[in-house]
Parts: C-alpha cells; structure tokens; sequence
C-alpha cells in the first residue's frame, strides 16, 4: 500500500485516499491578511528604533572620546583635546599633536544631523585636572553641547523618536540627555 492509501472492509477491501494534509486557500488569505497588517503596524515603529539606535550609538561614541580625553589629561598631567572633523574623532595632545585614540566615523555620522554650540566650534580642551580650557589653546571656543537627530526621521506622531543632545558640563564631565522631555524627568538636559 502507498502513502496515504487505506483499505476500507465495508467496500470489499477497496483501496480508500486520504486527503492530503495542508491549508486551504482561505485559510492561506487570512494568513497572509495578518502578516500585512503586522507589517503595515510595525514598519515605523522599527524604523524609529533604528533612528534612535544610530543617534545612541553616535552619542555614546563622543561621550566617550570626551571621557577619555579628560582621563588622559589627568593620567597625563597635561594638556589633551577631543576633536572632531569629517572623518571622525581624534583625542590628542595639544603639546605635540600626538593622537592617542581615534574613532573613524564609526557611527554613520553621515545620516545624521549633528549641530554643535557654539556654531563652529569642533574641539574640547582638557587641563591636567580634567576641567575644560576656555578659550581653546587655538583660540576657538569648546563645545559645550552637541544636538543630535536624523537627517530623515521617521513619523513623529509614532511617538518613538528621540533625538539626543551631549553637554559638556563646566567641571569637564558629559552627559547624554533628551532635549524634548520635561525638566522633571531624570532624561531631561541641565
């Protein structure tokens, strides 16, 4: 006997075929109909978490680059500055121009839309007790905070789209906030 054959005893031991196992065409469309509504449900809201995941991860990497630049200007006992320019950070000393980390556009930077205050201005300065250096050794002002946000955000009335700022506090320590939330809330910028 084959595959999916029975012999049925009521009809003289003739051979009776099972239906095949599988889906009907309805229940295919139905299927389908929810897998839409789940994609037409879910496409901006992941498109927002991938925005925000860009914007942290450019926002953690200048954080950081600025942390260890004002770690290295203590260890060091000396003068050291963060920079930033097209192809990404440096952290250097301002003595001889020797770069002792960098990080090369890293966060696709590229898609994203970052303003700096003061308008112009690309490097913080840290003196051998980590407090920032105001002027700059060049003469430019520091960065005192960092706007970052998407070039192409997605659909604000979604709700999840955050748009990060970095400040620079006075004493030289950082801080990642959220510039749209209440000043109550522990995100909100100082």
């Amino acid at each position: 006997m084959g595959d999916g054959q029975l012999l049925d005893p009521t009809q003289g031991g003739h051979l009776l075929r099972r239906a095949a196992g599988g889906f009907t065409l309805i229940e295919m469309m139905i299927t389908i109909a929810v897998i839409a509504l789940l994609l037409v449900a879910g496409v901006p809201t992941m498109r927002g978490v991938i925005e925000n995941g860009r914007i942290r991860a450019a926002g953690e990497s200048w954080k950081y680059a600025l942390t260890l630049a004002r770690n290295e200007a203590v260890r060091r006992n000396t003068v050291v500055e963060f920079v930033t320019g097209a192809a990404g950070w440096e952290v250097r000393l301002v003595a001889n121009g020797a770069v002792l980390h960098q990080g090369a556009d890293i966060e696709g930077v590229a898609n994203l839309d970052v303003t700096f205050t003061p308008v112009g201005a690309d490097r913080v300065t840290f003196d051998g007790f980590g407090r920032i250096v105001d002027p700059n050794p060049d003469g430019s002002e520091p960065i005192v905070e960092v706007d970052i946000a998407s070039v192409n955000p997605p659909n604000l009335a979604v709700g999840n789209y955050h748009p990060l700022r970095l400040q620079v506090l006075a004493g030289g320590m950082t801080r990642l906030c959220d510039p749209a939330v209440a000043t109550t809330d522990p995100r909100a910028c100082l």
